[in-house]
C-alpha cells in the first residue's frame, strides 16, 4: 500500500524562464503550501516566459501582435491573449520544432474529423504540476491505500493526457482494469475488478479508485447486483464527462451510487477537472476540508493549484467577470503551460466565488460563443501569413 509521497525532482536541460517555473512548482509544498500565489510572482514568472513563446510559436506570435501586446508592453499575466481550445485543432500551438517534438496529447472528441493536438519536447513541467495538486487533494491526511485504475494505462493510448496523468501519479503502484487496443476499443476486466474490491473489503484493505465517469458507470452497470462496504479511509477520483456505458448520469446520482455501492461517503469523493489543452488540473477540496476540519462544501466547486487562475468572461467580448457570482465562459491562466500558450480560453460555462473557487455549469452553446469564434478566425488567420 502507499499514499502520499514526496514529489521526485530530476533535472532536466530547460531555457531560463521555464526551469524557473518548474523549480517554482516543485517548491510548493502540498501539505501546508498557500492556495494561491500573489499576482507578482505570477507576474514575475509569466511575463519572461511570455517572452519565450512570442519568439518560438509563431501562430501566436502573429495573434499577439494583432491584439496589440508584446512582450515590451506586458506588465501583467492578465494581459496575456487567451487561445479558445478549439484552436488546438487547427493550428500547432508550440514552442517545439518539429523534430524536437516527443510527446503528443489529443483531445478525444471530434469536430469534422479534427482531434486538438498538445504538443511537448519536455514533459519534466508537465509530470511537476501533476503531483502536488493531486496529494494535496486526494491524500491531506497521507493514508496509505491500495490504487485501482477504471482506465487503461497509457501504453494502450499513449496519446492520451488522462491515462499519462494516471500513470505518471501511481502507475507503478496501481492495478488496471482496462485495455484498449490500437484504435482505441476498451476492454474491461469487470471480474478481475469485483474480485479485487471483495478481497479488500474482506482485508478491511482501504482503496483508492481512479477513474471517468465512464469507468464507474461501467462497474455498476457490468454489475447491478454487486454491492461493496469499502474499509474506512477508502477515496475515490473521477474525471466528469457523466456519461456511462449506455445512459448518462448526473452527478448527484453518480456520487449516491459512490456511497450506496462502494461505502465511499462524499467527504471522500473528489472530483478533478481539466482538458488536453491544459497542463494544470483543479479539484474539488472537500476531502482536504474534512482532513482540516473544516465544513464541506455544497456544490462541487473546483481549487485550480496557485501557478494557475481560473476567471469567467463575456462569452462575447472575451473581457472578464470580475464580480463573484457571474456567469462566463471558463477562461484558465496555466503557468505550466510552458510548451504552448498559457491563457486557453475554454467553451465550458461557470462561475466564480469571492475566493475564487469554480462551479462548472456545463457547456456554452454554440450561439453564445461568438467571441471565441471572432478569435479562431483571428489566429487561424495569422497562421497562415493573411495578417
Amino acid at each position: 500500500m502507499t499514499g502520499f509521497e514526496p514529489i521526485p525532482k530530476k533535472e532536466h536541460s530547460l531555457n531560463n524562464s521555464r526551469a524557473a517555473i518548474r523549480e517554482a512548482i516543485l517548491g510548493w509544498d502540498p501539505n501546508d503550501g498557500e492556495d494561491r500565489w500573489e499576482d507578482a510572482r505570477l507576474n514575475a514568472l509569466a511575463i519572461p516566459h511570455f517572452a519565450y513563446q512570442f519568439e518560438h510559436n509563431l501562430p501566436y506570435r502573429r495573434f499577439c501582435q494583432g491584439r496589440g501586446v508584446t512582450p515590451e508592453n506586458l506588465t501583467s499575466y492578465r494581459q496575456i491573449p487567451s487561445v479558445p481550445t478549439d484552436v488546438f485543432k487547427q493550428v500547432p500551438l508550440t514552442v517545439a520544432s518539429p523534430a524536437n517534438i516527443t510527446r503528443t496529447f489529443r483531445t478525444s472528441g471530434t469536430t469534422l474529423g479534427q482531434r486538438g493536438e498538445h504538443h511537448f519536447e519536455d514533459l519534466s513541467i508537465y509530470a511537476a504540476s501533476l503531483q502536488g495538486p493531486f496529494w494535496r487533494h486526494l491524500f491531506p491526511d497521507r493514508a496509505q491505500t491500495e490504487f485501482f485504475i477504471l482506465a487503461p494505462d497509457s501504453s494502450n493510448l499513449p496519446d492520451s493526457s488522462l491515462y499519462y496523468m494516471f500513470d505518471e501519479l501511481v502507475g507503478d503502484k496501481a492495478t488496471y482494469f482496462f485495455s484498449a487496443d490500437e484504435n482505441g476499443n476498451l476492454t474491461f476486466d469487470l471480474e478481475s475488478l469485483l474480485a479485487n474490491l471483495e478481497r479488500a473489503q474482506t482485508n478491511a484493505t482501504p482503496v483508492t479508485l481512479l477513474g471517468t465517469a465512464f469507468g464507474f458507470m461501467a462497474l455498476f452497470d457490468g454489475a447491478p447486483e454487486r454491492d461493496f462496504s469499502l474499509a474506512p479511509g477508502s477515496r475515490l477520483m473521477e474525471t466528469g464527462g457523466f456519461k456511462g456505458k449506455s445512459r448518462e448520469v448526473s452527478r448527484e446520482t453518480l456520487y449516491a451510487m459512490f456511497h450506496d455501492r462502494l461505502g465511499i461517503p462524499r467527504t471522500h469523493c473528489v472530483s478533478e477537472y481539466s482538458m488536453t489543452e491544459l497542463s494544470s488540473q483543479a479539484y474539488t477540496p472537500n476531502l482536504r476540508l474534512h482532513t482540516l476540519g473544516e465544513s464541506p462544501t455544497t456544490a462541487p466547486l473546483f481549487v485550480a493549484p496557485p501557478w494557475a487562475r481560473i476567471e469567467v468572461v463575456d462569452p462575447r467580448s472575451l473581457q472578464p467577470l470580475d464580480e463573484p457570482g457571474a456567469v462566463g465562459l471558463v477562461r484558465w491562466f496555466d503557468l505550466a503551460n510552458t510548451e504552448s500558450v498559457m491563457m486557453v480560453q475554454t467553451s465550458d460555462r461557470g462561475t466564480l466565488d469571492a475566493k475564487g473557487r469554480l462551479t462548472l455549469l456545463g457547456r456554452a452553446p454554440d450561439a453564445e460563443l461568438r467571441g471565441c469564434s471572432l478569435a479562431i478566425e483571428e489566429i487561424t488567420g495569422a497562421s497562415d501569413g493573411s495578417r
